[in-house]
């Protein structure tokens, strides 16, 4: 026997068995795919970040070249001459020159710049703005030959740059002819900054170690704190990414040096607003998943409570009619088509029971109707007077009628002892009856009879003795008790649904309410103490043949087709 929860996890398995293998592939896939479009950001992110980094050289080198020409004008060295101050006018209009130059360097630049000529001998400056102030303390601060970052607290912080000439060794720029810088605000930075973050989806800054990061105020956040935090920790190559977490976010973190300003170019994307819609589309597919799973498994659970529960109750069912227990019936109401199936089982298995009850029944009345029936045959009264019979046949030196009694008598009880089979051939049957009536006849030599069987009949398979039992009933209670002169008539009819023997007689007759006893008393069990011929012919009629077949008052034999 099945055990009840096997197939449902068969099912179930099966069922993760289609679906786990469909998980694995395509976590697999999107892990690839994740990777992939962080490998090719990345590079995208890391190529435009250069190519900042390459504009940004490309004018912060303009700036510096700008420098070395104004270093170059030999204009400068008669600025700086002492001597040459004697002559205010013409010192005037050297000025006027070289401003006019610096205007015009300054404005070949897209960025917003300023070129300053100081000239410690005379402690005067100049500059393409006119903004230029002369301070020794400012030069002996700042006296680097390389991009110098100087913040201011009030904003407008810039990079400035200075060349001197005479060239120097110690650096001492007060003793210089002239010094020339060139400075510009770091608002040109936070603009293409700017700039570079509408193009895509980054947020740049500029990164140096141990100095503020350059970036715009209104974009600034604590984001950029927690990565310079990190990169002050770490040493950078040239170019590179980091992938770092802050918080519960990550950031593809991607730097590039700027060689003009030995300052980074850090550009941070957080991955989630990048991978939102990979991770949308995965987590759509594991909701899909998880819906396939639960519609699955309710289908399963569905599949198994509306077919194979049913098919195990009729499993058991089955198994229980093989094991002898016809009684069993399925009570489980599926409320589907097995449910038809259910009722049959159930009609079959009654059938079953009712057909094996009838079938033992009718084993056990046929054994004792064969007993009754030939006890009731061997009737002693019957065998007397007919051994009487003969024995007057003799006396009186009759001996044809004598012998003719023997034979009859002989014939009819090595035909009714004869019980290897229980069905004879309605000719045999016939041929009984006839040497029943002769021998009755021969006795009472009142009556006479007459038999009309169709010769299509005449094959017929029926029950041994069936006619005979109606014959010496109407004899014995018909004929025997009537004054007249008996006639008997035996005619077979061939019907549409069957076959039927009419047994028919002159005798004194039964009344309405007679007919109706008998026709109750044959169709009841056997009582032991009544009689049984009638009773005997109507149950084996009904048992060997079709439901409608058996004995009906007035005398009718009749036996379905089926």
């Amino acid at each position: 026997m099945l055990r009840r929860g096997t197939t449902f996890r068969k099912i179930v398995l099966l069922i993760l068995f289609l679906l786990l293998p469909l998980v694995v592939i395509y976590s697999y896939t999107n892990q690839v795919s994740v990777n992939v479009v962080e490998q090719e950001l990345q590079e995208k992110n890391l190529k435009r970040l250069l190519f900042l980094t390459s504009q940004i050289d490309n004018i912060v080198d303009q700036l510096s070249t700008m420098s070395i020409i104004v270093s170059k004008d030999p204009s400068i060295n008669e600025l700086g001459d002492p001597h040459s101050a004697a002559d205010p006018f013409n010192q005037l209009k050297v000025q006027e020159a070289v401003v006019q130059k610096l205007v015009l360097l300054s404005a070949s630049s897209s960025w917003n710049n300023r070129l300053t000529i100081f000239m410690p001998k005379i402690k005067q400056a100049i500059s393409s703005d006119y903004y230029g102030i002369y301070d020794d303390n400012y030069l002996l601060r700042h006296n680097t030959s390389q991009w110098e970052y100087i913040p201011q607290k009030k904003g407008d912080s810039y990079f400035a740059k200075k060349v001197w000439k005479p060239l120097l060794v110690n650096a001492n720029l007060l003793e210089a002819e002239a010094v020339v810088e060139v400075r510009f605000s770091d608002s040109n930075l936070i603009r293409m900054l700017n700039d570079y973050k509408h193009g895509g989806n980054a947020s740049p800054f500029l990164y140096k170690r141990g100095l503020e990061p350059i970036q715009d105020n209104a974009e600034s956040s604590g984001v950029t704190g927690e990565i310079v935090a990190l990169l002050d920790r770490e040493t950078l190559d040239d170019t590179g990414h980091r992938i770092v977490q802050i918080g519960h976010e990550t950031y593809m973190v991607n730097y590039a040096l700027s060689k003009s300003l030995d300052w980074y170019v850090i550009d941070y994307l957080p991955l989630k607003q990048v991978m939102a819609p990979i991770n949308q589309s995965r987590n759509l597919f594991y909701v899909s998943i998880v819906l396939m799973l639960s519609i699955s498994l309710a289908a399963a659970v569905a599949l198994y409570r509306q077919v194979q529960i049913p098919i195990q109750q009729l499993l058991r069912g089955v198994q229980k009619i093989q094991t002898g227990k016809y009684s069993h019936r399925l009570d489980y109401k599926p409320n589907n088509e097995f449910e038809f199936l259910f009722t049959k089982f159930n009609e079959m298995a009654e059938e079953i029971q009712h057909l094996l009850e009838r079938v033992y029944m009718e084993n056990d009345r046929f054994r004792e109707a064969k007993l009754k029936h030939l006890q009731s045959q061997i009737n002693p009264h019957f065998l007397s007077n007919c051994l009487f019979f003969i024995k007057n046949m003799i006396a009186i030196d009759d001996k044809q009628a004598a012998t003719k009694m023997i034979l009859s008598l002989a014939e009819y009880f090595r035909y009714i002892t004869k019980l290897e089979h229980t069905l004879t051939s309605l000719q045999e049957e016939i041929h009984l009856v006839e040497n029943y009536l002769l021998i009755q006849n021969l006795r009472i030599e009142r009556f006479e009879y007459g038999i009309d069987i169709p010769e299509q009949m005449m094959k017929l398979e029926v029950p041994r003795l069936m006619i005979q039992p109606i014959v010496e009933n109407t004899i014995v209670h018909g004929i025997e008790k009537s004054e007249r002169y008996g006639i008997i008539q035996i005619k077979g009819e061939q019907l549409a649904q069957g076959y039927q023997i009419v047994i028919d007689d002159n005798g004194v007759g039964l009344s309405d309410a007679q007919i109706t006893a008998l026709q109750h008393k044959v169709s009841r069990p056997l009582d032991q103490e009544e009689g049984c011929g009638l009773w005997n012919v109507h149950q084996r009629l009904s048992y060997q043949f079709a439901q409608n077949s058996g004995l009906s008052l007035p005398i009718r034999l009749s036996a379905d087709s089926e």
